[in-house]
């Protein structure tokens, strides 16, 4: 009972406030006659008011004194904010396209595919995008680089850079349309205009090679540049390999270590192992054995082989980490599985004690894609 009493008593609140608000006087809000009588008087006011009657003298400006009326706008920055708060709290459904890519990212390509046809048949270059992205991969469906390739062609016609990139790689590659390098630099370049950053980066191979366009260092050196600034990991570790070389820009050790760097936090594998050597050898920064171990330890960590063997042997001798023959052995045993050998650790090898040697091996046969995992007997410790 106090709950509905106090809906009735909101709800003639809330008309109160709409009548003042549109200039009537209230006085009285009750259902008798008396009420009415009073309302009716207000009303007659307000009319008055309108038509430039009044009972008392108006100043003469009264503008500063009016809120303007909000006109109405398609830029709508907090009707956006709010819908889009709405959509990430699930209030709000995703789109078909959005739909299309969540099954895309979960694995569920089939539906992916169907669901992303629908939205593409309708024009939707986002959707035709991924129906390429699913044909060139062969995901859910048959590979097809042909058809692929149409789809980017539509979705490139409407400026999606993802298309244009796409459609780039195929005319490089050859697959679904001719094999054109000319062609596939004009698509990188609308790319890349509009933000692809990959792009940029395969425009500066082409620079490099002279493939499709004249060579130029300096022209490749600015597009990987713009492709580094743009967060693209391959293009700020090459960049870094153009300042050690000096090729299209002078040679600059620092730049070189800021480039591998940035590219290495991005978790650029190459990357990393070459910060970390720069960092091991004081060169375009100051020396730091700590951190350069931290780094080949990251980089070992990916299975890379060049890093596991390097990290070996910063373990076996005790520099940036504390000695540890087992550890040392352990890496480089499966760095050496993998073809890379080292003459400084497989003399070390040589002068272990047997059980750290037979631990290390116990340990190498347990990382994952091991010998035993392979069906295979690892080498033995101080072989060849």
């Amino acid at each position: 009972m106090k709950q509905g009493m106090l809906k009735i008593v909101l709800k003639l609140a809330g008309s109160i406030v709409l009548l003042a608000a549109l200039g009537l006087s209230v006085v009285a809000l009750s259902g008798t006659p008396a009420g009415a009588q009073t309302a009716d008087k207000a009303a007659d006011k307000a009319a008055d008011r309108a038509a430039g009657k009044s009972d008392r003298q108006a100043p003469e400006d009264q503008s500063k004194d009016i809120l303007p009326i909000p006109q109405e706008s398609d830029d709508d920055p907090i009707g956006d904010r709010i819908r889009q708060t709405l959509q990430d709290s699930g209030a709000v459904p995703p789109s078909p396209i959005e739909r299309a890519y969540s099954a895309f990212q979960r694995g569920y390509f089939l539906t992916a595919f169907a669901m992303a046809l629908e939205q593409a048949e309708t024009g939707n270059p986002t959707a035709q995008t991924l129906l390429g992205e699913l044909l060139v991969r062969g995901l859910g469906v048959r590979q097809d680089f042909t058809e692929a390739a149409g789809w980017y062609k539509l979705a490139a016609a409407q400026g999606e850079p993802e298309a244009l990139y796409a459609l780039g790689r195929l005319h490089i590659e050859g697959r679904g349309v001719a094999r054109d390098p000319s062609r596939a630099a004009e698509l990188f370049r609308l790319a890349g205009d509009r933000g692809q950053a990959t792009a940029l980066q395969e425009l500066a191979y082409l620079h490099l090679r002279g493939e499709g366009l004249e060579k130029d260092e300096h022209r490749a050196a600015a597009y990987l540049t713009r492709a580094a600034y743009g967060g693209d990991s391959e293009a700020q570790f090459t960049l870094g390999g153009l300042f050690i070389e000096g090729i299209g820009v002078s040679q600059d050790d620092v730049q070189a270590a800021r480039w591998f760097g940035e590219a290495a936090r991005s978790g650029h594998i190459a990357a990393q192992i070459e910060f970390a050597i720069m960092l091991f050898n004081g060169r375009g920064g100051p020396k730091d054995e700590p951190r350069a171990a931290g780094w080949l330890r990251q980089a070992a960590l990916t299975d890379n082989p060049v890093a596991q063997r390097r990290y070996a042997r910063l373990l076996a001798e005790g520099r940036g980490v504390d000695k540890n023959p087992e550890e040392a052995a352990r890496w480089y045993l499966i760095a050496r599985r993998r073809g890379l050998q080292d003459k400084f650790m497989e003399s070390w090898l040589l002068r272990q004690d047997a059980d750290v040697l037979r631990r290390a091996e116990g340990r190498a046969n347990a990382w994952p894609g091991g010998f035993l995992a392979a069906g295979r007997n690892p080498p033995p410790a101080g072989g060849n």
